[in-house]
């Protein structure tokens, strides 16, 4: 588990294949990287809005200090990322790195079912490397 000490906020934006469309209504999940025994923590369980975006979700981090020194220890905590919504093949992201005080948005496409076609498994997209984030601006309070 990460050092509390740290925290930067996600935001995730789920669209139709690429990109045309936002998506109101995708159920998303945030959940700690699995740990060496499979389980996992459900931090965050949220519905898009009209613009297909989710509010900000704080998620902690090891502290800046980590990533200063070659032997800082990681300076960036793992979490898994779940997004379906009903006539959509569900999405699952593996490995987003989330670093202290960065803001980030995880853009999502979901992939339309055929008509009347079942859901599909999750597409877990997940390699050995951490998920592609884009640096949000800072977001600021209502």
């Amino acid at each position: 588990m990460p050092d509390p000490s740290g925290s930067a906020p996600l935001r995730v934006v789920v669209t139709t294949a690429l990109g045309a469309q936002p998506l109101e209504g995708a159920s998303v999940s945030v959940s700690t990287a699995p740990d060496e025994t499979g389980a996992r923590t459900l931090l965050y369980a949220v519905t898009t809005d009209q613009g297909g975006m989710t509010p900000p979700m704080e998620l902690s981090t090891p502290p800046r200090a980590n990533s200063l020194t070659p032997d800082g220890g990681t300076p960036y905590a793992l979490y898994t990322v779940e997004i379906e919504r009903p006539g959509y093949t569900p999405l699952a992201a593996l490995h987003i790195a989330m670093f202290d005080g960065v803001p980030s948005v995880l853009p999502v496409a979901l992939t339309p079912l055929p008509e009347n076609a079942p859901t599909d498994e999750a597409d877990l997209t997940a390699t050995g490397n951490p998920q592609v984030l884009y640096q949000a601006a800072p977001i600021e309070e209502e």
